[in-house]
């Protein structure tokens, strides 16, 4: 899940609505995220720091400590007032993700890893190839359009 682009402040949305329904530890929440809107589970080193600032916003708190100090997470009355006040923006968190989520199944993030091996060996590419890819790239894109806009690819 590329989490820079979903943005923190949708995820945050999705932590707590999630958190509006169950408490869950961090690794929890990520493994819900990644139940529910199939994509690939957020890294501890995006929840934690999420969850932390949203403590600190006072829209979590911890519900109980486990063992090796895992911290169990729940929503606040004042999470709870804030979900309810932004519930649109909640909504097209949750729709962004599920898209997401969709995108990922449909080789998204195949052609998201691709993308970045491109872009890693750019400057090692001869110009033959570098006029190849361009076509590849330009060719999937008009196709792309043309089947989102008007169903068909002319093929």
């Amino acid at each position: 899940m590329n989490h820079t682009r979903f943005g923190k402040r949708r995820l945050e949305f999705i932590v707590l609505d999630i958190l509006s329904k169950e408490e869950l530890h961090g690794y929890g929440i990520a493994e819900k995220i990644e139940e529910m809107y199939g994509v690939k589970k957020p890294s501890s080193g995006l929840i934690y720091p999420l969850l932390s600032d949203l403590k600190k916003r006072g829209f979590v708190e911890i519900a109980k400590m486990g063992k090796r100090e895992k911290k169990t997470y729940r929503i606040t009355e004042k999470g709870m007032r804030y979900l309810k006040k932004e519930g649109e923006e909640v909504e097209d968190a949750k729709k962004m993700m599920l898209s997401l989520g969709e995108f990922h199944h449909m080789g998204g993030y195949e052609l998201i890893e691709a993308i970045k091996l491109l872009m890693e060996n750019l400057d090692h590419l001869d110009e033959k190839r570098k006029r190849k890819i361009s076509k590849i790239l330009r060719d999937s894109s008009k196709r792309l359009k043309m089947l989102v806009e008007f169903g068909e690819t002319n093929e």
